[in-house]
């Protein structure tokens, strides 16, 4: 669990499984990650991998949503 506290999250690591629609899978290790927002998290580029031969790439990013307050309004 993450706190405000902390400068990183807790674990060493997300491990997150991409299912394409032919059933090949592609597993993807995240480390933990601070974001330039402050938030904390995990995050990796993806390597370049090849699908219906294209060659695909790209991020995931997962943080800790925060929660909301409610709108201040004067009296």
């Amino acid at each position: 669990m993450l706190s405000a506290t902390d400068s990183k999250p807790k674990g060493n690591f997300v491990i997150v499984t991409l299912k394409m629609p032919n059933g090949e899978e592609h597993t993807i290790p995240l480390p933990p990650k601070t974001f330039k927002t402050g938030r904390l998290g995990y995050y990796s580029q993806i390597p370049s991998f090849i699908y219906d031969n294209e060659v695909y790439g790209g991020q995931i990013q997962i943080w800790k949503k925060g929660k909301e307050e409610p709108e201040k309004t004067e009296s």
